[in-house]
């Protein structure tokens, strides 16, 4: 059964009107690009490249100049609308890092409701998948917005162990603290465990406020590589790393709870986040079935989702 390369939903060849229009304002829009990796990789030569899971992720930027198909950037000055990024250039089946992005994305926005930077798959001109994201650092009229990391806003060392999800969470709004718990357990549920400081960004409004940008760079970690359940320690005790030798910290919904209440977010709301995440574990895995994942990696995510649910719905922390 085909599917939205978009919004997975079913019966489409390509896009659907709705994520074209969303995506790439046109119609048409094929999802086979015209170019290769090789054609953005060799104009970047030299150039700082992004890299995400454990420092390895590549990504590249392209352009859609008004009325035709996109295109590599051509030139420092060529304002690129979107980032595109290849497979994962080693790890366990790293050809389905593109899929994986993808769904982990789409399961974020349509059953949670989280806002994202709108994304789909693709395949390069040779067949080799790709995952392309649209840049929201760019106003309507093609004005670029201030971005700025939680690395550089908490002036941390390290992206990883410097500091806590706490540290980010105090620094936010009262509904921006809602935002990540939710964005929080989300990325624990299905397997991220790559929501590092530099993951997780402020962005600015049309009012010049500073606010959570839409949620990026999310994927199940553990398809490809033996990964942490959460990148940074949620508070300030730093409970990873005060275990004893050969301990793993075991997240559970009470923790979560806890960094709500942490963050003075109000019992009720806590109560609803949480009710709301135990009742959509079968939607989370539905999605995957309809994914572009292979048969292999489809099973290897739903078993971490349900192991991580497992987990959520425990009362004991501390394991072997």
């Amino acid at each position: 059964m085909a599917q939205c390369n978009g919004c997975l939903k079913n019966n489409i060849s390509g896009f659907c009107s709705s994520c074209e229009k969303i995506l790439f304002n046109r119609s048409k829009v094929s999802p086979q690009l015209k170019f290769n990796w090789e054609d953005i990789s060799k104009r970047i030569d030299g150039q700082p490249m992004g890299f995400s899971i454990s420092g390895v992720q590549r990504k590249g930027f392209i352009g859609k100049p008004r009325g035709i198909e996109l295109v590599p950037k051509m030139g420092l000055d060529e304002k690129s609308q979107y980032i595109v990024k290849p497979l994962l250039s080693r790890f366990n089946i790293p050809n389905q890092s593109p899929a994986n992005e993808h769904v982990t994305m789409q399961i974020a926005k349509q059953v949670f409701g989280i806002k994202i930077a709108e994304c789909a798959f693709m395949n390069f001109a040779n067949g080799t998948p790709a995952y392309i994201t649209r840049r929201f650092d760019y106003n309507a009229d093609g004005e670029k917005l201030n971005q700025e990391d939680f690395a550089s806003v908490l002036k941390a060392a390290d992206k990883y162990k410097s500091k806590t999800y706490q540290d980010v969470g105090e620094w936010l709004s009262p509904l921006n603290r809602i935002d990540l718990l939710r964005i929080l357990i989300f990325n624990f549920l299905t397997g991220n465990g790559d929501v590092h400081l530099k993951n997780i960004s402020l962005l600015e409004t049309a009012d010049g406020d500073m606010m959570l940008s839409p949620a990026y760079d999310l994927m199940n970690t553990k398809i490809h590589l033996t990964d942490n359940l959460l990148a940074l320690n949620l508070f300030e005790e730093l409970e990873q790393t005060s275990l004893a030798l050969g301990k793993i910290y075991k997240y559970t919904s009470k923790d979560f709870i806890e960094f709500g209440k942490r963050l003075k977010i109000k019992e009720s709301i806590i109560t609803i986040i949480i009710d709301t995440f135990n009742k959509k574990e079968n939607e989370i895995l539905a999605m995957v079935d309809k994914s572009f994942l292979s048969d292999d990696a489809k099973n290897i995510y739903k078993e971490n989702v349900v192991e991580n649910y497992k987990l959520f719905r425990q009362s004991t922390q501390i394991a072997n």
